[in-house]
């Protein structure tokens, strides 16, 4: 049986068409322990539970990946915990212990690609032994624990690669429309009560890929005035639009402003 729970984004990971059979395979029950809905950051990049804070989709500006970024997109799950409750007083032994989360990047349905990315995509499937396979299909830990009957967690994803963000751009194929490229991102969350081991539902969410969408206006550095855009609170290359500005030939996002 392909093992339950994923590798690391280092090494072998199981690919989609095989997804099917080890859910089957391990038992998993279609809603007991699922992703809910991608939250929106609130100031300070704060990450709240509330179910009213939610985001049904995504914009990454390959133009705004910093080469330095832990990632170019970050999703944020709200994770539910739908076992039974625990009618005694006694520790909740359906609990669930998260301990990793699996990203598969890929195409759904509604999804469309450039053809140059499309090879790179192609490409990238190609060999699940290769260490770029890695950069569509990939796990990371996490650590968190969720109380049965309903309990709920806000966690954070590193959803989309830095690498992958820089391969996508070199093709040229991606232009400034926010609507160039749509992929969807597929989240598994796994972890343990006192007795199993436990998978979530996939989580599927689409994110539309631009080069240069997000950037409201870029004007030469320092401009007048604090910037009316700052962008996203916690990665500046995804979902809101940013006022920038150039210095040296680079691009500072958010502007910088002149002293008063």
């Amino acid at each position: 049986m392909i093992p339950h729970e994923p590798r690391s984004r280092a090494l072998v990971v199981v690919t989609l068409s095989l997804l099917a059979g080890t859910v089957a395979a391990c038992g998993r029950i279609p809603g007991q322990f699922e992703v809910i809905q991608n939250q929106v950051p609130m100031g300070g990049c704060t990450i709240d539970t509330n179910r009213m804070l939610y985001r049904g989709e995504g914009h990454l500006d390959l133009s705004l990946v910093s080469p330095s970024a832990s990632t170019a997109y970050l999703m944020f799950p709200l994770v539910i915990n739908n076992l039974s409750a625990s009618s005694s007083g006694s520790a909740d032994p359906n609990e669930i212990a998260v301990n990793s989360f699996a990203v598969d990047i890929g195409t759904s349905k509604q999804s469309y690609l450039p053809p140059k990315v499309q090879d790179l995509f192609k490409t990238l499937n190609q060999d699940p032994n290769a260490p770029d396979y890695a950069l569509l299909h990939y796990s990371l830990p996490w650590a968190a624990t969720i109380s049965s009957g309903g309990g709920v967690i806000a966690a954070g994803v590193d959803a989309f690669p830095v690498e992958l963000a820089q391969r996508v751009l070199a093709t040229g194929d991606v232009t400034n429309s926010s609507t160039s490229m749509l992929v969807n991102i597929r989240v598994r969350i796994f972890g343990n009560t006192k007795s199993q081991s436990m998978e979530s539902d996939p989580f599927d969410y689409p994110v539309y890929v631009c080069n240069g969408c997000l950037v409201a206006s870029d004007l030469a550095c320092p401009v007048s005035g604090a910037p009316a855009l700052t962008g996203n609170a916690c990665n500046i290359a995804q979902d809101d639009r940013v006022d920038c500005c150039s210095l040296n030939g680079n691009l500072i996002c958010p502007a910088i402003a002149s002293a008063p």
